[in-house]
């Protein structure tokens, strides 16, 4: 059995808890790294693998290209896990949307995740997240995983149920209006340029970040080298304030399995 691990991280929590699962289960692994501006080759996955779909929460949904390329994958009434890592608010219909673009496609949902991570855009809110907690809870879950994978006898007629609105909207979330931009620290050095998979920042001014393109994922505040990147301006800092009064709380993971 090889585990094929399908993840988008900008800032690399994503597939720190992927890495996480995929360390757990302890198979042959292929990695499919989506934070990229190129299309991914169509990829079959056969019943005798395993599909490992992880994704951050934007608005309550995986990011839209995510989406797309999720046509990319096929299976044969393949295993999947899948994850979804978000920033303390909610990961709203993020899960029913997984599960039924990867039906589409041939994927049997067997058990999914809903994981906490230090938010994209207000880093503060759920800041150190995943914690030790966290990690063991994304080990429990693993195993439990690991379970269901060698008894394939438990799950093969059954469906998993997972909360969200059966009639959600993917499409209802427009992004966010804040987008990060360099400043005058930014030397030109172009890592922005190479990693942000919306092609919103051109390589001779890298300093602007194009609105219309970005999808405020954070992928070159990571990379630049002089932390000249960051999200800036009055009505920010002002949502920012609102953002981290409204998400305080700490939330914990959630698990589900399809012979619950």
């Amino acid at each position: 059995m090889i585990l094929h691990s399908v993840y988008f991280s900008a800032k690399g929590t994503t597939k720190l808890c992927a890495d996480c699962i995929a360390d757990g289960l302890g198979l042959e692994r292929k990695d499919y790294d989506w934070l990229t501006a190129s299309e991914p080759e169509k990829t079959v996955i056969p019943a005798e693998d395993v599909l490992l779909f992880s994704m951050p929460i934007y608005g309550g949904y995986i990011p839209h290209m995510c989406a797309e390329r999720a046509a990319s994958l096929q299976g044969n009434h393949t295993p999947a896990v899948i994850v979804a890592v978000y920033g303390n608010r909610h990961y709203d219909n993020s899960l029913l949307q997984m599960k039924d673009l990867l039906e589409k496609q041939g994927f049997k949902v067997i058990a999914a995740g809903a994981f906490l991570a230090e938010h994209s855009i207000f880093t503060t809110v759920a800041a150190g997240r995943p914690d030790a907690d966290d990690r063991a809870a994304i080990k429990e879950f693993a195993e439990r995983c690991g379970q269901l994978l060698a008894q394939r006898e438990l799950w093969e007629s059954r469906r998993i149920a997972l909360p969200g609105k059966a009639d959600y909207d993917a499409s209802s979330f427009k992004g966010v209006p804040f987008h990060p931009d360099g400043d005058e620290k930014c030397i030109g050095c172009g890592k922005c340029v190479q990693v942000c998979p919306r092609k919103a920042i051109d390589r001779e001014n890298p300093r602007e970040t194009k609105a219309e393109l970005c999808i405020s994922c954070g992928a070159c505040i990571r990379v630049c080298p002089e932390k000249a990147r960051d999200y800036h301006g009055e009505a920010y800092l002002e949502a920012r304030k609102g953002f981290e009064e409204k998400c305080a709380a700490y939330r914990r993971p959630e698990t589900y399995y399809i012979t619950d």
